[in-house]
């Protein structure tokens, strides 16, 4: 089964929301597209400050790898839109990653051409 990571920085966020609510969210919503195999909350140092992000690794049925990279772009931009109703901003978009495992290693997939929003991604 293909493995794809989705990196989503955390923005503001609602009051009362905590991160933890952040991750449950994410990983609710993406369950209801494809089997997640692990979650968790980072704080990365980025130019100088950190920045809080819900990483969600999660499998999509085989097919063809442009099919499974769409697939993956779709849940990116499902999970984005259902944590923007229910907790807080996904921010700075330019932060928004997603990566695709190839022989143990994890590395971008490219945004599709004809998707608009952050790096080719379709992003509310």
């Amino acid at each position: 089964m293909p493995s794809f990571r989705m990196h989503l920085p955390i923005g503001h966020l609602r009051q009362g929301v905590t991160p933890a609510d952040v991750l449950r969210e994410a990983a609710d919503a993406l369950s209801a597209l494809h089997v997640v195999e692990s979650k968790d909350v980072e704080a990365p140092l980025v130019a100088g400050r950190r920045i809080g992000r819900v990483v969600l690794r999660f499998g999509v049925e085989p097919s063809s790898t442009a099919d499974e990279d769409a697939a993956a772009r779709a849940a990116l931009a499902a999970v984005v839109a259902h944590l923007e109703e229910r907790v807080g901003t996904i921010a700075p978009a330019s932060a928004v990653v997603l990566t695709r495992g190839h022989a143990g290693r994890f590395r971008p997939i490219p945004p599709s051409a004809a998707q608009g929003g952050v790096a080719g991604f379709e992003l509310p």
